[in-house]
Protein backbone atom coordinates (compact mmCIF):
# COMPACT_ATOMS: atom_id res chain seq x y z
CA UNK A 1 0.00 0.00 0.00
CA UNK A 2 3.09 2.14 1.41
CA UNK A 3 4.16 1.99 -2.87
CA UNK A 4 0.70 3.16 -4.27
CA UNK A 5 0.37 5.45 -1.82
CA UNK A 6 4.15 7.29 -2.71
CA UNK A 7 3.61 7.10 -6.02
CA UNK A 8 0.07 8.99 -6.06
CA UNK A 9 2.41 11.64 -3.99
CA UNK A 10 4.60 11.45 -6.97
CA UNK A 11 2.44 11.71 -9.68
CA UNK A 12 -1.16 13.77 -8.51
CA UNK A 13 0.04 15.62 -4.92
CA UNK A 14 -0.33 19.08 -5.83
CA UNK A 15 2.18 19.67 -2.82
CA UNK A 16 5.43 21.68 -2.50
CA UNK A 17 8.22 21.93 -1.19
CA UNK A 18 8.40 20.61 2.71
CA UNK A 19 4.87 19.98 2.59
CA UNK A 20 5.61 17.30 -0.57
CA UNK A 21 8.39 15.64 1.37
CA UNK A 22 6.12 15.62 4.82
CA UNK A 23 3.91 14.11 2.35
CA UNK A 24 5.81 11.44 1.02
CA UNK A 25 6.94 10.25 4.88
CA UNK A 26 3.44 9.77 5.47
CA UNK A 27 2.74 7.77 2.73
CA UNK A 28 5.66 5.58 2.72
CA UNK A 29 4.14 4.88 6.18
CA UNK A 30 0.57 3.52 4.95
CA UNK A 31 0.02 -0.08 5.68
CA UNK A 32 -3.33 -2.15 4.36
CA UNK A 33 -5.88 -0.61 6.28
CA UNK A 34 -4.85 2.90 4.26
CA UNK A 35 -3.78 5.05 7.22
CA UNK A 36 -0.08 5.38 8.60
CA UNK A 37 0.98 6.24 12.09
CA UNK A 38 3.33 9.09 12.34
CA UNK A 39 4.10 11.33 15.03
CA UNK A 40 6.08 14.91 14.96
CA UNK A 41 9.27 13.48 15.89
CA UNK A 42 9.01 10.52 13.75
CA UNK A 43 8.37 12.60 10.82
CA UNK A 44 11.54 15.36 11.73
CA UNK A 45 13.52 11.67 11.45
CA UNK A 46 12.61 10.70 8.30
CA UNK A 47 12.70 14.43 6.67
CA UNK A 48 15.27 15.83 8.42
CA UNK A 49 13.78 19.02 8.52
CA UNK A 50 13.11 21.55 11.36
CA UNK A 51 10.06 21.25 13.99
CA UNK A 52 8.56 24.30 12.55
CA UNK A 53 8.72 22.88 9.11
CA UNK A 54 7.25 19.70 9.80
CA UNK A 55 4.31 21.10 11.65
CA UNK A 56 3.69 24.18 8.97
CA UNK A 57 3.36 21.20 6.35
CA UNK A 58 1.07 19.18 7.97
CA UNK A 59 -1.26 22.30 8.34
CA UNK A 60 -0.94 23.00 4.63
CA UNK A 61 -1.66 19.51 4.08
CA UNK A 62 -4.43 19.32 6.40
CA UNK A 63 -6.30 22.74 4.61
CA UNK A 64 -5.78 21.31 0.77
CA UNK A 65 -7.04 18.36 2.30
CA UNK A 66 -4.55 15.56 1.02
CA UNK A 67 -4.21 14.78 4.40
CA UNK A 68 -6.61 14.07 7.28
CA UNK A 69 -6.37 13.13 10.78
CA UNK A 70 -8.18 9.91 11.51
CA UNK A 71 -10.63 10.84 14.34
CA UNK A 72 -10.41 8.28 17.91
CA UNK A 73 -7.68 6.47 16.88
CA UNK A 74 -3.93 6.65 17.81
CA UNK A 75 -1.06 4.63 17.06
CA UNK A 76 0.96 2.17 19.27
CA UNK A 77 3.17 5.05 20.85
CA UNK A 78 0.77 7.88 20.77
CA UNK A 79 0.85 9.21 17.35
CA UNK A 80 -1.18 11.02 14.88
CA UNK A 81 -3.24 8.62 12.38
CA UNK A 82 -3.29 10.29 9.24
CA UNK A 83 -4.96 9.02 5.89
CA UNK A 84 -5.04 10.48 2.07
CA UNK A 85 -8.39 11.15 1.09
CA UNK A 86 -7.78 11.99 -2.24
CA UNK A 87 -5.84 8.56 -2.56
CA UNK A 88 -8.82 6.80 -1.19
CA UNK A 89 -10.97 8.42 -4.20
CA UNK A 90 -8.78 7.79 -6.76
CA UNK A 91 -8.88 4.21 -5.58
CA UNK A 92 -12.55 4.07 -5.68
CA UNK A 93 -12.59 5.16 -9.51
CA UNK A 94 -10.19 2.70 -10.08
CA UNK A 95 -11.91 0.21 -8.56
CA UNK A 96 -14.33 -1.91 -11.14
CA UNK A 97 -17.72 -0.87 -10.61
CA UNK A 98 -20.81 -3.52 -11.04
CA UNK A 99 -21.28 -2.53 -14.68
CA UNK A 100 -18.14 -3.26 -16.70
CA UNK A 101 -19.69 -1.03 -19.14
CA UNK A 102 -21.73 -1.89 -22.45
CA UNK A 103 -20.63 -4.34 -24.92
CA UNK A 104 -19.22 -6.83 -22.97
CA UNK A 105 -20.24 -10.28 -22.66
CA UNK A 106 -19.70 -13.27 -19.97
CA UNK A 107 -17.59 -16.16 -21.52
CA UNK A 108 -19.09 -18.86 -23.61
CA UNK A 109 -20.92 -21.54 -20.68
CA UNK A 110 -20.82 -19.05 -17.69
CA UNK A 111 -22.99 -16.08 -16.37
CA UNK A 112 -22.97 -12.82 -16.86
CA UNK A 113 -20.47 -11.62 -14.17
CA UNK A 114 -22.12 -8.01 -13.98
CA UNK A 115 -25.50 -7.13 -12.30
CA UNK A 116 -27.39 -4.50 -14.50
CA UNK A 117 -26.43 -5.08 -17.60
CA UNK A 118 -29.12 -4.84 -20.49
CA UNK A 119 -27.58 -8.07 -22.38
CA UNK A 120 -29.18 -11.40 -23.66
CA UNK A 121 -28.84 -14.42 -21.86
CA UNK A 122 -24.76 -16.07 -22.25
CA UNK A 123 -24.97 -19.10 -24.59
CA UNK A 124 -25.16 -22.20 -21.99
CA UNK A 125 -26.74 -20.22 -19.33
CA UNK A 126 -28.81 -17.54 -18.22
CA UNK A 127 -28.23 -13.97 -16.75
CA UNK A 128 -27.35 -14.23 -13.14
CA UNK A 129 -27.68 -10.42 -12.28
CA UNK A 130 -30.56 -9.49 -9.88
CA UNK A 131 -33.21 -7.18 -11.61
CA UNK A 132 -32.05 -7.64 -15.39
CA UNK A 133 -33.95 -7.52 -18.54
CA UNK A 134 -33.88 -11.14 -19.04
CA UNK A 135 -34.58 -12.62 -22.61
CA UNK A 136 -33.28 -9.15 -24.85
CA UNK A 137 -31.52 -8.98 -27.94
CA UNK A 138 -28.00 -8.43 -27.96
CA UNK A 139 -27.28 -4.63 -27.51
CA UNK A 140 -30.78 -4.47 -25.99
CA UNK A 141 -31.87 -1.92 -23.59
CA UNK A 142 -31.66 -2.26 -20.15
CA UNK A 143 -35.38 -3.17 -18.74
CA UNK A 144 -35.09 -1.47 -15.64
CA UNK A 145 -32.65 -2.99 -13.12
CA UNK A 146 -33.16 -2.80 -9.26
CA UNK A 147 -31.42 -3.06 -6.52
CA UNK A 148 -28.16 -2.83 -8.14
CA UNK A 149 -25.39 -2.58 -5.86
CA UNK A 150 -23.42 0.38 -6.04
CA UNK A 151 -19.95 1.70 -4.45
CA UNK A 152 -19.56 4.88 -2.27
CA UNK A 153 -16.09 6.26 -1.86
CA UNK A 154 -14.87 6.90 1.68
CA UNK A 155 -15.81 9.74 3.47
CA UNK A 156 -14.70 12.49 5.45
CA UNK A 157 -14.68 11.30 9.17
CA UNK A 158 -14.85 14.59 9.88
CA UNK A 159 -14.12 18.01 8.82
CA UNK A 160 -10.11 19.09 8.44
CA UNK A 161 -9.93 21.46 11.41
CA UNK A 162 -13.32 20.13 13.20
CA UNK A 163 -13.48 20.62 17.14
CA UNK A 164 -14.21 16.56 17.37
CA UNK A 165 -10.78 15.36 16.97
CA UNK A 166 -10.11 16.83 20.28
CA UNK A 167 -9.43 14.93 23.79
CA UNK A 168 -12.11 15.26 26.22
CA UNK A 169 -10.02 17.88 28.43
CA UNK A 170 -10.20 20.24 25.86
CA UNK A 171 -13.75 20.39 25.79
CA UNK A 172 -14.49 23.17 28.06
CA UNK A 173 -11.68 25.47 26.11
CA UNK A 174 -13.05 25.03 22.89
CA UNK A 175 -16.63 25.58 23.57
CA UNK A 176 -15.19 28.97 25.87
CA UNK A 177 -13.96 29.73 22.70
CA UNK A 178 -16.82 29.05 20.58
CA UNK A 179 -18.87 31.24 23.29
CA UNK A 180 -16.35 34.32 22.68
CA UNK A 181 -17.09 34.12 19.20
CA UNK A 182 -13.39 32.80 18.54
CA UNK A 183 -13.09 30.16 15.90
CA UNK A 184 -10.02 27.83 16.63
CA UNK A 185 -8.87 25.22 13.58
CA UNK A 186 -7.94 22.31 15.70
CA UNK A 187 -5.47 20.25 13.75
CA UNK A 188 -3.42 19.50 16.82
CA UNK A 189 -1.47 16.17 17.30
CA UNK A 190 -2.03 14.48 20.62
CA UNK A 191 1.31 15.60 22.37
CA UNK A 192 0.75 19.28 21.34
CA UNK A 193 -3.30 18.83 22.91
CA UNK A 194 -1.72 17.94 25.94
CA UNK A 195 0.41 20.91 25.85
CA UNK A 196 -3.04 22.66 25.63
CA UNK A 197 -4.57 20.99 28.77
CA UNK A 198 -1.80 21.71 30.59
CA UNK A 199 -1.59 25.11 29.77
CA UNK A 200 -5.15 25.06 30.74
CA UNK A 201 -4.85 23.58 33.88
CA UNK A 202 -2.82 26.02 34.96
CA UNK A 203 -3.64 29.11 34.13
CA UNK A 204 -7.42 28.41 33.57
CA UNK A 205 -9.89 28.66 30.40
CA UNK A 206 -10.57 32.16 31.17
CA UNK A 207 -6.30 33.64 30.65
CA UNK A 208 -6.84 31.42 27.47
CA UNK A 209 -9.86 32.64 26.31
CA UNK A 210 -8.69 36.05 27.43
CA UNK A 211 -5.54 36.34 25.79
CA UNK A 212 -6.83 34.88 22.52
CA UNK A 213 -9.89 37.58 22.72
CA UNK A 214 -6.94 40.03 22.71
CA UNK A 215 -5.10 38.71 19.70
CA UNK A 216 -8.03 38.34 17.39
CA UNK A 217 -8.67 40.94 15.09
CA UNK A 218 -12.85 41.12 14.40
CA UNK A 219 -13.61 39.65 10.56
CA UNK A 220 -10.40 37.96 9.92
CA UNK A 221 -9.89 34.23 9.18
CA UNK A 222 -9.99 31.82 11.68
CA UNK A 223 -6.52 30.91 12.98
CA UNK A 224 -4.58 27.42 13.26
CA UNK A 225 -4.73 25.84 16.93
CA UNK A 226 -1.19 25.64 16.90
CA UNK A 227 -0.97 29.38 16.63
CA UNK A 228 -2.48 29.90 19.69
CA UNK A 229 -0.78 27.37 21.48
CA UNK A 230 2.13 29.05 20.54
CA UNK A 231 0.51 32.40 21.80
CA UNK A 232 -0.70 30.46 25.17
CA UNK A 233 2.78 29.60 25.54
CA UNK A 234 3.80 33.16 26.76
CA UNK A 235 1.66 32.77 29.95
CA UNK A 236 4.32 30.76 31.24
CA UNK A 237 7.38 33.08 30.94
CA UNK A 238 7.94 35.58 33.76
CA UNK A 239 6.66 39.21 33.13
CA UNK A 240 9.07 42.55 33.90
CA UNK A 241 8.27 42.44 37.47
CA UNK A 242 5.85 41.30 39.87
CA UNK A 243 3.69 43.15 42.46
CA UNK A 244 5.86 42.05 45.05
CA UNK A 245 9.23 42.64 42.96
CA UNK A 246 8.09 46.20 42.64
CA UNK A 247 6.99 46.88 46.54
CA UNK A 248 11.28 45.21 47.46
CA UNK A 249 12.34 48.28 44.64
CA UNK A 250 10.58 51.11 46.57
CA UNK A 251 11.72 49.79 49.98
CA UNK A 252 15.37 49.72 48.86
CA UNK A 253 14.86 53.50 47.23
CA UNK A 254 12.83 54.51 50.39
CA UNK A 255 15.33 52.92 52.76
CA UNK A 256 18.53 54.31 50.08
CA UNK A 257 16.55 57.87 50.38
CA UNK A 258 16.89 58.14 53.37
CA UNK A 259 20.50 56.72 54.26
CA UNK A 260 21.27 60.09 51.70
CA UNK A 261 19.24 62.15 53.97
CA UNK A 262 20.91 61.18 57.33
CA UNK A 263 24.51 61.55 55.25
CA UNK A 264 23.44 64.88 54.14
CA UNK A 265 22.56 65.87 57.92
CA UNK A 266 25.87 64.59 58.98
CA UNK A 267 27.58 66.94 57.00
CA UNK A 268 26.08 69.61 57.72
CA UNK A 269 26.20 69.32 61.67
CA UNK A 270 30.09 68.93 60.67
CA UNK A 271 32.54 71.96 61.33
Amino acid sequence: MSLAATDWVWTRSRARGAARLVLLAIADRIGADGVAYAGTAALIQRTCAARSTVRNGVDSLLASGELAIVVGRTGPGGETVYRLPLLDEQGAEDRPGPDFGPGRESAPGGPVSSPGEGRGPAPGGPDTGPGEGRGSAPGGPVSGPQNVPTYSPPQEQQPRGSSAALIPELRPLDDALAAASITVRWSLGLGEQRDVNRLMQRHGVEALVGLAARRTVPGEAPKAARYWLKVWSDLDRPTSSTPRQQSTTAAYADNLAAGLALLNAQKEGTP
